[in-house]
């Protein structure tokens, strides 16, 4: 058949159809091919523990951006840790999830994950291999050595974090200098950490944060199940580690005059002790509920009085900005990071004062109605305005495709921090 164009039902990994070209149609539909729509690609994450998320920040950003990626039209594959993985299905909405094994250990799990996932993924190749943490960098060089692009989401210091010892330290702060070196793409979720990489190593990055999350929920049974009554309690979520200073929040709770509760939602497998000593207060009113996903998650978040953050290292929370998407007033430690996040739109207090300022503070709140309620306002405003996933799904994709060398970046609204923030 002497046809000037012919087409193949040549369908590749992206799922696209490849047209087989000849004759003088040639050049111009080369040309429609390469600029006429935005470049499609394979995608591979690996770092995390699974998805769906049910464990941390990290977790609840790939399960929104894979999705997110997925709807743009590229394959992503998400590797998850076996023993945590809850979907049998190889498929997530539309995600391919590859489980594999790990050891069982505080420090090398995730070290071990990644290398079999690093492995796994030289076999089954894609275009773009993405790091969720620095930790686990120390592979990086074995993709690119077949070709592939790697980036790295970096998280602020995690070495600093009290739960590893002093090796592990040693070598996260170490996989620092690895990220830099192996890794084509780097990834803050903060301007502070952006500016921390770019001090202490020369290194830029794209500084992409995390979205809020628009489910709202319409149930009330997890509120019962803990006694809670709307605008009845102040919320923490996080992991009970050291770090994240719950100590500091309990503390300060207990001296406070208030008939609204403390909940605390999350967990630590590693931190028995310090999760023990936590559960210890015998105040009344501090209620601890584990982890709470999904639609328990959402009442939760909605239905709070306030919402406090008391941590002290990384970068950007997740919960903080989902706190402030579901309209909460939020009450932060004065890190970098979290006065980046809230700008004018929450309250902070002085960490370095322990509980004390964090006490005054939660007490000016909880005797200010108006106060708080205003705040709530200008909170789900700094959210809707500068935290959707649309964006940050558009902004990663722009990363990988501009270290594809690709045309078809799309413009998104950039982070940015308002003037005399």
């Amino acid at each position: 058949m002497n046809q000037a164009i012919r087409k193949s039902e040549d369908v590749d990994l992206l799922g696209e159809v490849r047209f087989v070209l000849s004759g003088p149609h040639m050049a111009t539909a080369k040309t429609f091919l390469m600029f006429g729509q935005p470049q499609r690609m394979r995608i591979a994450i690996i770092g995390i523990k699974a998805i769906p998320a049910r464990f941390g920040g990290f977790e609840t950003a790939v399960d929104k951006l894979s999705r997110g990626l997925v709807k743009l039209g590229h394959r992503v594959r998400v590797y998850n840790r076996s023993a945590m993985a809850t979907l049998p299905e190889s498929s997530y909405e539309g995600v391919d999830l590859v489980n594999l094994p790990t050891l069982k250990s505080k420090n090398l799990s995730t070290i071990v994950h990644a290398l079999l996932c690093t492995l796994h993924v030289v076999f089954h190749r894609v275009d773009v291999v993405h790091y969720f943490t620095t930790g686990v960098t120390l592979f990086a060089p074995l993709p690119r050595l077949f070709g592939m692009k790697v980036v790295c989401s970096v998280d602020g210091t995690d070495w600093q974090r009290s739960k590893w010892g002093r090796f592990p330290r040693w070598y996260l702060r170490f996989s620092e200098k690895l990220a830099v070196l192996f890794c084509q793409g780097l990834i803050s979720d903060s301007q502070d950490v952006m500016r921390y990489y770019r001090q202490n190593y020369g290194a830029a990055s794209s500084c992409i944060v995390y979205g809020t999350c628009e489910h709202r929920s319409q149930q009330h049974d997890v509120l019962g199940r803990f006694q809670l009554k709307d605008r009845g309690y102040v919320l923490f979520v996080g992991r009970l580690v050291p770090e994240n200073n719950v100590h500091h929040l309990i503390r300060a709770f207990e001296k406070v005059s208030t008939d609204r509760k403390l909940v605390i939602v999350g967990d630590d497998p590693w931190e028995k002790e310090y999760v023990r000593s936590l559960k210890s207060s015998v105040d009344p009113r501090i209620v601890f509920t584990g982890g709470v996903y999904g639609d328990g998650y959402a009442q939760l978040q909605q239905s709070a009085y306030m919402f406090v953050l008391p941590d002290e290292v990384g970068g950007t929370h997740p919960a903080l900005v989902e706190a402030m998407g579901y309209g909460n007033c939020v009450l932060v430690n004065d890190t970098p990071s979290n006065l980046e996040v809230i700008a004018d739109a929450g309250f902070h207090y002085r960490g370095a004062d322990g509980d004390i300022d964090l006490q005054r503070k939660m007490q000016e709140l909880l005797d200010g109605p108006d106060l708080v309620a205003a705040s709530r306002v200008r909170a789900r405003r700094r959210a809707q305005t500068h935290y959707r996933w649309e964006d940050v799904v558009q902004q990663h994709a722009n990363v990988y495709r501009r270290l594809m060398g690709g045309a078809g970046a799309v413009e998104t609204p950039e982070f940015a921090q308002p003037a005399g923030s």
